[in-house]
């Protein structure tokens, strides 16, 4: 019998709004607190939590972003395939399938998805989660919890994020009861995509809820068969906001009369518009419809730096549009449909604030941010690993 194991469960989108006023494991995690959301979406909060680091360090904010002479969707270019009908190209199994063939042609391990991106644009882009995040090397070269692990030599698993969570949670319960793993770090996402659908205050959150309670007791009923103690933590990126309205920030943009790839480019996200300029009279032009777009505000130097996500090569786009909380971009390129539940607004709005989950206090570390996750999970480590 090993002396102690730490797990971190993760819960995609269990928001602090979220829980709140529901019944969900009080006294099996009496340890809780709301905590800061980084600014971005899951693609940038997983790689904020797996290094402990802002966007600015391990560059993942969105991602799409421009650079078209690396682009691997070159191929699309001419293709012709946005002359096809949209009622058969803009659906979700035909752009999964085509995203499936593309990762394959360059050998992508990481999460991988075309959404509805306009296949004549698509060759302007390049895609940032090219790797595995979640494995040693992931993240490279800023180090992530599996380089952590394998550097302290300490037997752990990370669940393999392609599998569905309940395959994640019996998985992990079958590592438990062989009693030969100190750390872990189990990953579920369905939460996120239930939020998308029904809202935080949806019915189903509840009956969600009481599943992972379920499954989490089991978890640790096998704990203590096979550990003389433990510490669970359950942990999430951000909560979910219900829709409110929307903006059609992209059909202002086109209606400009500027020439994409010529004078500008752009991604339209599901909460925020990123820009890159080719010419003065592009910049001027846009700068100025933007202002007007109701619900948004275009974010400055201070509030970027601020959230971690300035680029001095402007990565991600020279100007930022994030809309008010509740409204979101329709269409967008991420999908031509607003949703009932959106997450990637402010970090300051309540909607946006994650959740931590403790079966034991942490008195010798502040928690304010998700990125502080990391320091959690470090100090575990490296105590187990000082044994």
């Amino acid at each position: 019998m090993k002396k102690d194991i730490t797990i971190f469960m993760f819960i995609d989108a269990m928001g602090w709004e979220v829980l709140k006023g529901r019944t969900f494991l009080e006294e099996l995690l009496p340890y809780r607190q709301p905590v800061g959301m980084q600014f971005g979406y899951s693609c940038t909060a997983i790689p904020t939590i797996l290094t402990g680091e802002r966007p600015a360090e391990h560059k993942h904010l969105s991602f799409y972003y421009y650079n078209p002479e690396d682009s691997p969707f070159k191929m699309f270019k001419n293709l012709g395939l946005h002359y096809l009908p949209s009622v058969i190209m803009d659906r979700w199994r035909v752009r999964h399938q085509l995203s499936k063939i593309v990762k394959k042609m360059y050998n992508f391990t990481g999460y991988f998805e075309m959404y509805a991106m306009p296949f004549n644009r698509l060759h302007y882009f390049d895609y940032i989660e090219k790797t595995d995040l979640f494995v040693a090397g992931g993240l490279s070269p800023t180090p992530n919890l599996a380089d952590l692990l394998v550097k302290n030599n300490v037997p752990h698993s990370i669940s393999n994020w392609r599998l569905t969570e309940e395959q994640n949670i019996e998985a992990m319960i079958d590592q438990v009861k062989q009693g030969d793993i100190r750390f872990a770090f189990l990953y579920t996402a369905a939460m996120d995509g239930l939020l998308h659908r029904v809202t935080k205050d949806g019915k189903e959150i509840q009956e969600k809820l009481d599943w992972y309670a379920g499954k989490v007791e089991k978890l640790v009923s096998a704990i203590k068969e096979h550990y003389e103690d433990y510490s669970l933590f359950l942990i999430s990126d951000h909560g979910m906001t219900t829709l409110t309205g929307t903006q059609d920030v992209k059909g202002k943009i086109e209606g400009l009369g500027l020439e994409f790839g010529k004078d500008y480019v752009a991604v339209y996200d599901s909460t925020m518009a990123r820009f890159w300029y080719f010419n003065d009279k592009a910049r001027t032009i846009i700068l100025e419809a933007l202002a007007e777009i109701p619900q948004s505000s275009i974010l400055d130097e201070e509030y970027l730096r601020k959230h971690g996500v300035w680029f001095e090569d402007k990565l991600f786009g020279e100007t930022y549009l994030l809309m008010e909380p509740g409204v979101q971009i329709e269409p967008c390129d991420m999908g031509r449909k607003a949703l009932a539940g959106m997450h990637g607004f402010a970090p300051e709005h309540p909607d946006s604030m994650a959740a931590f989950l403790g079966s034991e206090p942490i008195n010798d570390q502040e928690i304010n941010w998700v990125g502080d996750y990391f320091k959690v999970m470090k100090s575990r480590i490296e105590k187990i690993a000082a044994e």
